[in-house]
Order: structure tokens, then C-alpha cells, then sequence
């Protein structure tokens, strides 16, 4: 029985690997933050920004599968998020801006700091709400296989460090296989590339202002 339940333990571990990765792959500010520093050749503040992103999630997760998912759908909190997520999103694309002016500079290299790095990573996606939703659906489907009778906290915790492990481990594959091709991306693409995360990073911000006046003057939208 005890190595029935060893390989249980296995098998959580495992589908929260797949779901922490698949949550992951669609492009979002995360991921593009991640791609545009690593084809800029900094591999390491791509890694941290990652990292950043996942301890976020891993945070989110926790709070939702130990009590506190019912606070964070309230919609005092969600003002919160979407007033954050203006700010953090809106300076993000300040400073893209800012590196694709120093990018018309010759003889100049943007530099980017670990340490920051991770708090980007961090911020941007504290600013995402959809992740609560994906902890309490994603939880919903590994209690739908009834691969334990009693739903403990280390299961729960376990669970929860292994999704928000897949979600770093496909971010930070995305920076070691672009490391590897960065010298075949010529400046001209590095430039575009800087434009249409920029375009990106504004349709996010006017989703999140639309989605803040929604709340405020508490009319429904569907998006």
C-alpha cells in the first residue's frame, strides 16, 4: 500500500508538471519579457524573470488551494490587481520603449540586472488574475482522478510547487534554446521584435483599464 501511495505521490507530481508547463506556452508579457532578453543575449535575466514569474504563481496557488480562494476573486481585490497591473505594465513598456531608442546608439548594449529581472518577472505576473482561475481549474481536474481518498496539505503542497516548477521549467527551456540561436537574429529583428512587444504590452494595459472601469462602474464584459 505504501508503494501504491509513493507512486500516487509520483503521479501528482507529474500531471502538475504538465499543467504548470501547458499554462505557460500561451505568449503573454511573462513570456515575452523572457524572449526579448534572451534574443537580446541575456540569458541569465531571461532565466530570472522566469523565476520571478513562477514564484508569483507558486504564491497564487497556494492561496488558492489553502483557503484563501474566495478573497481572491473578491472584487475589492481584483480593483487591486488591475490598478498594479496598469502601473507594472505600463512602466515595462516605458522601458522597452527606452531600450528601443538605446538600441539606435551604436556601441552601446543594454544591460539588465538579475536581481531586477526576477522582480519583473514577479510583478508582471502578480498582475495576472487569470492565474487563480487556472489554480482552481487545474486543482479541480487532479481531485476529478480520485488518486487519494483524503486531499491532505502536503498533497495540496506538492501539487502546487510542482505546477508552478512547470511553468518555470518551459520558460526557462524557451531562454536556453533562444540562447542558443541568438547570433542568427540580426538587429533588424531584435528591433521589430522590441515594436511588437510594445503593441503587445498596450492591448494588455487597455484590457486591464477596460477591465478596471468595468469593476468601478459594475458593468459586465466578456472578452
Amino acid at each position: 500500500m505504501e508503494y501504491i501511495y509513493i507512486l500516487k505521490l509520483i503521479a501528482t507530481v507529474i500531471f502538475g508538471l504538465i499543467l504548470g508547463f501547458l499554462s505557460s506556452i500561451p505568449v503573454g508579457a511573462v513570456q515575452l519579457e523572457v524572449i526579448k532578453k534572451t534574443i537580446s543575449g541575456h540569458k541569465k535575466p531571461a532565466i530570472a524573470t522566469a523565476l520571478g514569474s513562477a514564484t508569483s504563481d507558486l504564491i497564487y496557488g497556494l492561496l488558492v488551494l489553502f483557503g484563501f480562494g474566495r478573497f481572491l476573486v473578491r472584487e475589492d481585490f481584483q480593483l487591486l490587481i488591475y490598478s498594479l497591473g496598469i502601473i507594472v505594465l505600463s512602466y515595462v513598456m516605458f522601458k522597452s520603449l527606452k531600450d528601443r531608442s538605446y538600441e539606435l546608439q551604436e556601441n552601446k548594449q543594454i544591460k539588465y540586472k538579475k536581481r531586477f529581472s526576477f522582480l519583473t518577472g514577479f510583478t508582471i505576473a502578480i498582475t495576472n488574475p487569470g492565474m487563480i482561475i487556472w489554480w482552481f481549474v487545474g486543482f479541480q481536474l487532479f481531485v476529478d482522478l480520485n488518486m487519494f481518498t483524503e486531499i491532505t496539505n502536503t498533497i495540496k503542497g506538492l501539487f502546487v510547487f510542482s505546477g508552478a516548477f512547470g511553468l518555470a521549467l518551459y520558460l526557462t527551456l524557451v531562454a536556453v534554446i533562444l540562447s542558443r540561436y541568438q547570433e542568427s537574429f540580426s538587429e533588424r529583428f531584435l528591433y521589430r521584435a522590441n515594436i511588437i512587444f510594445v503593441v503587445v504590452l498596450s492591448c494588455l494595459i487597455l484590457y486591464f483599464i477596460i477591465k478596471l472601469i468595468s469593476l468601478i462602474f459594475g458593468f459586465s464584459l466578456s472578452i
